[in-house]
């Protein structure tokens, strides 16, 4: 057999390691990772004497926010955002989400930088239901790469 995977990879098996400072360090087990995204803006521009179509000017890239979620055991996700509303804004956040392979080794990172933390969920409770608890982290950042 090849060294090519022909099979797609499974999204079941991944890691989140994050970087505040010099500390490189895993956040925490999560269940889910979402909004790994990133978007060209297209302007049309209308030119003189054309006058059967417009011209498409690409714009600057957007990136969506990262969804981290969770199942509640620690108030760590908290913390930092907790800090950033008391007004700390020092600690960005860089970091990335790594997908594992069959082995449990990386086999692609997606790598964000400038990571600030914009939302925080926590659990929804309900006596009516048996779900765990779970809380989810947002995080806003300047730019996404694949390696």
């Amino acid at each position: 057999m090849s060294g090519n995977k022909s099979v797609p990879f499974g999204s079941f098996g991944f890691k989140v390691l994050v970087k505040l400072g010099d500390d490189q360090q895993s956040m925490a087990c999560f269940q889910e990772v979402s909004g790994l995204s990133a978007s060209l803006n297209v302007e049309d521009v209308v030119e003189g004497g054309r006058n059967n179509t417009t011209r498409k000017m690409i714009g600057v890239a957007s990136f969506s926010n990262i969804t981290l979620k969770r199942g509640l055991c620690s108030d760590s996700m908290f913390k930092w955002i907790k800090s950033y509303i008391e007004g700390n804004f020092k600690s960005r956040m860089s970091g990335c989400i790594q997908l594992l392979g069959d082995d449990g080794k990386p086999v692609k990172e997606f790598k964000f930088k400038n990571g600030i933390p914009v939302k925080w969920d926590g659990p929804s409770l309900s006596v009516s239901s048996d779900a765990i608890a779970t809380e989810s982290l947002e995080i806003a950042h300047e730019g996404l790469e694949l390696s």
